[in-house]
């Protein structure tokens, strides 16, 4: 069964930092604005997993991070026994998490997979075509080029892994830095600080109740080529 909850596309719902869109007994599914992290590695930061053990007054877990400046969906368990199942889901990798990404550069016309060894070093991610030592993590990706705009394009990407950086840092190795992201190798930054990466869609089974889930995030309004996403080539 088809648990969808946002299909309206062109709803705005960044009025604050975040919005809950789906509360379960186990679950969190929360729509996080660019801009605010969802876990802080300042103490005197705020961020979404400070901000939700206040409003619920119990202990949450964080179990999906989205970069500072990137926007769309983030779960959180609400306790050990449903975020140590899903844990070991993300692992066998039945989760899928779907972007979406304006990028410059010339990606492929058909599907393609990118295959690297990522190392955090500091607050970046380096990449290799090899495992150099046993810091260097595999990072899988596919994706589809589904719009060219004049110097963008719309890239669908389905991450396999759930590396530091990894769509980002892969995206720059092959010359294509997503929309704004000085980080990697955008030419300019946006002018909100923002890049162009959204996580767009999560799909899971829950494992005890076996009933799927489907979230889908409306796309950001900071950015004209938002608006321009022809929606009937996404799915």
């Amino acid at each position: 069964m088809d648990f969808s909850l946002l299909k309206h596309i062109n709803q705005k719902p960044f009025d604050d930092n975040y919005v809950i869109i789906d509360e379960t007994d186990d679950f969190l599914i929360v729509l996080k604005k660019y801009g605010v992290a969802v876990q802080a590695t300042d103490a005197g930061q705020d961020d979404l997993e400070k901000i939700l053990k206040e409003k619920y007054k119990s202990q949450i877990f964080v179990l999906n991070r989205i970069d500072q400046p990137v926007s769309g969906l983030v779960i959180f368990g609400k306790n050990k026994v449903f975020t140590e199942a899903f844990t070991e889901m993300l692992k066998e990798r039945v989760v899928k998490k779907t972007y979406l990404a304006l990028v410059a550069g010339n990606p492929e016309k058909e599907k393609t997979e990118l295959r690297h060894f990522i190392k955090k070093l500091h607050n970046r991610a380096m990449t290799a075509d090899e495992k150099v030592d046993e810091n260097f993590k595999e990072a899988v990706l596919h994706y589809t080029l589904l719009q060219s705009f004049e110097n963008y394009h719309l890239l669908k990407i389905d991450l396999e892994t759930g590396r530091f950086h990894q769509i980002r840092a892969q995206l720059a190795t092959m010359e294509m830095p997503v929309k704004g992201d000085l980080k990697y190798g955008s030419r300019r930054p946006n002018l909100d600080r923002s890049i162009c990466l959204l996580s767009y869609k999560l799909e899971f089974t829950h494992p005890f109740t076996a009933k799927k889930y489907v979230y889908q995030a409306p796309f950001p309004d900071n950015d004209v080529l938002w608006s321009l996403v022809d929606i009937s080539l996404i799915d």
